[in-house]
């Protein structure tokens, strides 16, 4: 899913990362918001559990922009 607002240049998109067990999914999401700037990424979300194996999901609201200054936002719904 994708939305665009050129009026506000603006693009809000859902990503999805799907794969195996112990693929790094989880991983990759902590990275990616330990990288980006604070005030574009939100409360990384997940949940611990025995043998630290996702359960469900992680949610990670993000974003960033592009050089022409399109914003880059993650729709977390």
């Amino acid at each position: 899913m994708a939305q665009l607002d050129a009026d506000s240049s603006r693009l809000t998109i859902k990503l999805v990362f799907y794969g195996p067990a112990l693929s790094g999914k989880t991983t990759n999401l902590i990275y990616l918001h330990d990288y980006l700037q604070p005030e574009l990424s939100g409360e990384l979300m997940t949940m611990e559990i025995k043998d630290d194996r996702t359960l469900f999901f992680d949610l990670l609201p993000l974003g960033f922009r592009t050089p022409s200054g399109l914003l880059i936002k993650s729709n977390c719904s």
